[in-house]
């Protein structure tokens, strides 16, 4: 028994055979939000009241109510490595979610602020694929609108949102809440999240506000309101995610943000590739203090000459101009590879030919030519 029993233990990962609302307790007990504004931080518990092992053992599963009766479910317990406990428990979250509304909506959050106050690389990448799995069981569409891409709420607009949504909120309604209540309620709610505000916290405490307010809803018409506001809040939260993570330049983060094009260009399509362009290009003041102009990590540019590649005719001349930025240098898919080629030494550049193949391939040329002349010439021609 005592060998039976090791083998149990050792089988089983610490989010096993556990519904999505106790891993999300679990979580809860585990790390917290420390702090306000730019000082927020996330807090890991060393001991925490988590699950006992044969509650999580998949052969246990016969008697398990009755151990959980007799033993309790869970016990308090010294956590060796804590964001791995709750990286384990993040992983199998969107297996246990089952596409519920406020399930995912309650994970997101959890999950956003991970992914927003984390400084470890691997829990952020957990999370960042925990949060794009949300998106998908609520069939959020991700980077859709791109011509609007960026453009943050009217401070007016956003501070009648609030106004409306303290006044109508569900915890706070009297007995005169009637139907106009309900509509202006309603308005607040599709106000509030027609468009992002300004930084990721806020974005993420708009969302937490409104899976609260989604939890308590009693009116089903009002539900389906606020059900929509949150998975708009979602979006806007994953999206500015995503594009702060690609705007990195920190040698140590790239995994974080090879994960984060990927998901971009997986959910938004071709067309998010002169988006990419767009929000990884260094500003005019990196420009002037000397940066390069695109993140020179070779495997980063490796995935841009894929992405760019891929694209024919119009796409492949595209550009994107970001809301409240000017002056910055924007480039084609197709001019951002043939300025990549012409950049590289000839003799050394590992880029040159995966760049020439891709710009070949985009252009619908007959065949390679690996004398660059040709593409300076291109280029001259398409500036």
């Amino acid at each position: 028994m005592a060998v039976l029993g090791g083998a149990l233990l050792a089988g089983c990962t610490v989010a096993d055979n556990l519904s999505a609302p106790v891993m999300l307790a679990e979580v809860d007990r585990i790390v917290r939000v420390e702090g306000t504004g730019p000082g927020r931080t996330l807090h890991y518990e060393p001991r925490a009241v988590v699950s006992r092992w044969y509650i999580r053992a998949f052969a246990t599963q016969p008697i398990r109510p009755v151990l959980g009766l007799l033993f309790g479910r869970t016990s308090e317990q010294e956590l060796a490595n804590p964001r791995a406990h709750v990286r384990e428990l993040l992983r199998e979250l969107p297996d246990e979610t089952h596409a519920d509304t406020l399930l995912c909506a309650q994970a997101a959050v959890r999950l956003g602020w991970i992914a927003e106050l984390e400084s470890n690389t691997e829990s952020r990448l957990c999370a960042i694929d925990g949060l794009c799995r949300m998106a998908e069981q609520l069939e959020v569409p991700l980077f859709t609108d791109l011509a609007r891409f960026g453009e943050p709420i009217d401070g007016d607009r956003w501070n009648q949102a609030r106004a409306g949504l303290a006044a109508g909120a569900p915890d706070v309604r009297t007995a005169e809440f009637g139907e106009a209540g309900r509509a202006a309620y309603a308005e607040a709610l599709r106000l509030a999240a027609s468009a992002p505000l300004g930084d990721g916290a806020s974005r993420l405490l708009l969302l937490e506000e409104l899976t609260r307010l989604l939890a308590l809803e009693p009116n089903a018409e009002l539900r389906e309101v606020a059900s929509g506001a949150m998975r708009s809040a979602l979006r806007h939260t994953l999206e500015g995610a995503l594009v702060r993570l690609v705007q990195g330049r920190a040698a140590e983060d790239v995994d974080l943000r090879l994960c984060a094009m990927e998901q971009i260009r997986r959910h938004g399509g071709p067309a998010t590739v002169p988006l990419l362009l767009a929000v990884m290009a260094a500003t005019p003041a990196q420009v002037a203090r000397g940066e390069p102009l695109y993140d020179t990590d070779p495997l980063v540019q490796l995935r841009l000459i894929q992405y760019c590649g891929q694209l024919r005719g119009e796409l492949a001349m595209a550009t994107t101009r970001l809301p409240g930025r000017s002056g910055e240098v924007l480039l084609s898919p197709a001019q951002f590879l043939a300025t990549l080629i012409l950049n590289q030494q000839a003799y050394y550049s590992k880029l040159r030919t995966p760049a020439l193949v891709a710009l070949t391939w985009s252009l619908q040329r007959p065949g390679l030519d690996p004398d660059p002349a040709w593409v300076a010439k291109w280029l001259d021609g398409n500036r």
